[in-house]
């Protein structure tokens, strides 16, 4: 009987993108070990077990000290004691679905961590000096100790093999996976879509960039730059949502400054029932950080047949194929072609309708909670032998 501990802290309690990886995930590992007889165990603070309570299920929750939500002291606790307290939990494999922010120095039982990106090795600011001396001496270090490594993509895989100076094979790639079901193509009168310009009391053509609003790494200051020197600005809006991680006075300034405040909606978080809608209604979808791991709102803009434009660093061009405008995300002249593509090439956007829904159907979340218990199960025969 195969037992699964999962921790959930270090996963932004569901308002980032590991986040909705957390939560496509957990529901899909809970009932295929419940059908076949094993466990689920999950443990975090308190607000880490309300934020995922909804998507759970059976699972059995293992509630930690609010003292633990403080997250330097979250870090160390899953460093020095996630692996003993999953083996006291009688847990089979100890399971990290964002090892690169919540690692195990050691660990009794086998760890399987997944690991979205390493970017702050390769991006300048994006973590303050603390987090980012975490990552490369401590995270680094203690994921050589993995029983397996997971990476979101083959981009993520080459990075993590170069850094660890390890065989390409010691890492599988397991691609995040998109609801096909909730990111759809609009169809005429679209409640979805209706429902999210009621929310947002916003009407009109829009381009819509998901994401936290982080600076470097997200790049949203060259965006409203690209934006702003385009003729879209006349009548487009440009709609940034997603959490403020710090960089919200830089894009206001910026916003201030380019004259076009007025032709930008802000929307920090949004409730998950909302994106479906935004992403169906939007004339473009941007996906333009400087080095992503994966990419999942490309994904699920090409699910719902919207032009895409990507940066062409990262894993947002292998996530995405030839399906995306590219260009290169330190040069604004190079946005904001991209852009102007994704609204005045009629072949561009005819070929996203037609083309982007079918493209996303071969990322699945069920294949990829599949793939992933599947590791998990050789985790712990392994270390039965």
């Amino acid at each position: 009987m195969l037992r699964i501990a999962l921790p959930l802290g270090g996963t932004d309690c569901g308002q980032s993108g590991i986040g909705v990886y957390l939560r496509a995930i957990v529901p899909r590992l809970c009932r295929a070990l419940s059908a076949s007889g094993g466990e689920l165990t999950v443990f975090g603070t308190p607000i880490d077990v309300d934020a995922y309570d909804d998507v759970l299920g059976d699972a059995r929750r293992v509630v930690l000290p609010s003292l633990l939500t403080s997250p330097g002291i979250n870090a160390l606790f899953h460093f020095l004691g996630a692996g003993v307290l999953s083996a006291h939990a009688k847990a089979s494999v100890l399971f990290l679905p964002a090892a690169s922010r919540r690692i195990v120095a050691r660990s009794p039982i086998p760890t399987v961590a997944v690991v979205h990106d390493i970017a702050p090795l390769y991006v300048p600011g994006k973590y303050d000096a603390l987090r980012t001396f975490y990552l490369k001496h401590s995270v680094m270090p203690a994921l050589r100790h993995a029983s397996h490594i997971v990476a979101v993509s083959h981009f993520t895989q080459n990075d993590i093999a170069r850094s660890l100076e390890c065989p390409l094979s010691r890492i599988d790639v397991v691609p995040n996976g998109v609801d096909v079901q909730r990111f759809t193509p609009p169809v005429f009168g679209d409640e979805r879509v209706q429902a999210a310009r009621i929310h947002l009391n916003m009407d009109g053509p829009y381009i819509l960039y998901l994401g936290r609003l982080e600076h470097p790494g997200k790049n949203h200051l060259r965006l409203i730059e690209a934006f702003a020197a385009s003729t879209l600005a006349a009548n487009h809006t440009l709609v940034l949502a997603g959490q403020d991680w710090g960089a919200l006075p830089l894009i206001r300034d910026a916003a201030s400054r380019l004259q076009i405040a007025h032709r930008m909606h802000i929307t920090g978080f949004l409730p998950d029932e909302i994106i479906p809608g935004l992403v169906a209604g939007a004339d473009s979808v941007a996906m333009v950080g400087l080095y992503e791991g994966f990419g999942l709102p490309a994904l699920e803009a090409l699910a719902a047949g919207r032009p895409v434009f990507v940066a062409n660093t990262g894993a947002l061009t292998e996530v995405t194929g030839d399906l995306a405008a590219s260009c290169d995300p330190l040069d604004c002249n190079s946005i904001q072609r991209a852009l102007e593509t994704t609204i005045t090439d009629s072949k561009f956007r005819t070929r996203a309708l037609a083309e982007g829904p079918t493209h996303a159907l071969q990322y699945g979340w069920d294949s990829a909670a599949d793939e992933l218990l599947s590791i998990c199960r050789r985790a712990a025969a392994a270390s039965a032998n």
